[in-house]
């Protein structure tokens, strides 16, 4: 029995250990395909050119020991492209050229896998006439060896080949018509020399061309990449400061229009008490956003923590307005502030959103009855509805906007001499809210009474943009917000899809 749990657990370990093996080699292998998928021209010219000298080795091995020692030295300038592409987009073409002018010619000592990775190099890193420049006076000059020097060249040898071809099918056919011709076809062709010259010419702009506009498309290809993504990182920062300033706008512009309209109201009031204690907790909560964005701003906090943080900071505001919470920032100080918002924004993501809008419209409701400002919000809700953060951060965004420009531009109340308020229209309520929850989408309208601008908190006072911030947030996601005023009457409506 002992033999034989020693034998399965050997086996059960190779098997672990071929296993390991396969997944190690799966991972290389994906790894190198990332990789491949990516551009490095050079690093695949060098790669790819070598492999093909390799397999030429086998195929056709060197004749000599020069030989072997030519082919080894151009491998090794083939693996130094990527290293050093413009020193080799130099000398890769000038060793070539001086190795077709000497003796002992061969496959080998000609160097054309050279060539090609260096007219690749050409085009991938010089510009346009440079290369161009390159290309021209290397086929010149190998025209002009290959034509009059006899040097061995590529492009020349099979311009040479095609010649004493047609002069062979020439002298054959000649030949059956009792004409005789020379053997060679630079003794049977006056101009040899000269077609040598211009065909070799040609054959080389071509061929080396193709491989510069080759390596240009690739350059231009990695340019056209590397604007992609500066521009990408460029919408990414002003996407980042567009969402700063939404931060900024709905939370930080909505206290500070709170607290000027509850220090305007204070001054009408004996026992301001607790006017005072929601103006401190206002302000705190105003500057713990504005460290938030700091933050952001600085790198010691996520974007995506303070957008978390977002929705339930409102709540925060709010139940900051009673006097019992004003106490609690004393005490506790910014950093239980901090941990509050995030702890209400964790909470946030787990409950409904109409037990959440409720909470919120009811704070919201309490504080403009602080401020004088008397409404009706109604909320009808299919109870459980559950929504994305983005919804969720859109709904709360534009309600916290709306009670602002209430807050900013709903008519004032005027003021007895016992201090008791009552609206410029006694009839109707300040500001009428009403809100439907489905299970397709989040209906919101809002009507209020717009006073003259010498009769609201904020005149002289430069307006924002943040309906048109919260538009874009909601068209975004799919819905829709229509703002009129008419008759002296503000009326704004909104459809937020779940979907």
């Amino acid at each position: 029995m002992v033999g034989r749990r020693s034998g399965r657990l050997t086996q059960f370990t190779q098997t672990d250990e071929a296993r390991a093996g396969l997944d190690a080699a799966r991972t290389m292998w994906r790894r190198w395909l990332i990789w491949f998928r990516e551009p490095h021209f050079l690093e695949k010219t060098s790669l790819c050119t070598g492999a093909a000298m390799v397999v030429t080795l086998i195929i056709m091995p060197p004749d000599s020991p020069l030989q072997m020692l030519f082919a080894l030295g151009w491998l090794v300038l083939v693996a130094m492209v990527p290293f050093a592409p413009r020193t080799l987009c130099i000398i890769g073409p000038v060793l070539c050229l001086i190795a077709s002018a000497m003796p002992h010619p061969g496959w080998w000592t000609a160097g054309d896998f050279l060539l090609m990775a260096s007219f690749l190099c050409i085009g991938y890193t010089l510009p346009r006439w440079p290369a161009i420049g390159m290309q021209v006076g290397y086929a010149v000059l190998d025209a002009i060896g290959t034509a009059w020097f006899a040097f061995p060249s590529l492009g020349g040898g099979l311009i040479r080949g095609v010649i004493e071809a047609l002069n062979d099918i020439n002298r054959q056919s000649m030949a059956e018509d009792g004409m005789t011709i020379a053997t060679h076809a630079e003794a049977a062709l006056p101009q040899y020399a000269l077609v040598v010259f211009v065909a070799t010419l040609a054959l080389d702009l071509m061929v080396l061309g193709f491989l510069r506009v080759f390596g240009t498309a690739f350059r231009r290809t990695v340019e056209a990449d590397a604007r992609a993504e500066r521009t990408e990182l460029l919408l990414g920062r002003i996407t980042r400061e567009q969402e700063l300033a939404h931060v900024i706008h709905d939370s930080v512009a909505n206290d500070m229009s709170t607290i000027a309209m509850l220090a305007w109201r204070a001054k009408a009031m004996d026992n301001d008490t607790e006017l005072l204690d929601a103006i401190y907790a206002r302000s705190h909560h105003a500057l713990d956003r504005v460290h938030e964005v700091i933050d952001v701003l600085n790198g010691k906090r996520e974007l995506e923590d303070l957008r978390t943080g977002a929705v339930g900071a409102s709540d925060i505001s709010d139940v900051a307005i009673g006097a019992d919470h004003a106490v609690g920032h004393a005490d506790m100080g910014g950093t239980a502030e901090t941990e509050s918002v995030a702890s209400v924004a964790s909470a946030a993501d787990r409950i409904p959103i109409d037990a959440h809008i409720e909470k919120y419209v009811e704070d919201q409701d309490r504080a403009m009855s602080m401020l004088g400002l008397h409404g009706v919000s109604r909320l009808n809700a299919v109870p459980g509805v559950m929504v994305s953060a983005a919804v969720q951060r859109a709904v709360m965004g534009l309600l916290e906007e709306i009670y602002a420009n209430i807050v900013r531009h709903c008519a004032l109340e005027d003021q007895s001499d016992d201090g008791v308020g009552r609206t410029l229209n006694d009839a109707e309520p300040a500001y009428s809210l009403f809100i439907d929850i489905t299970q397709e989408g989040i209906r919101i309208n809002e009507i209020n009474m717009i006073a003259d601008e010498s009769q609201t908190l904020v005149h002289k006072h430069r307006q924002g943009r943040g309906l048109t911030m919260q538009r874009a947030t909601i068209e975004a996601l799919g819905g829709i917000l229509n703002t009129s005023a008419q008759d002296g009457a503000w009326t704004l409506g909104a459809e937020i899809p779940l979907a």
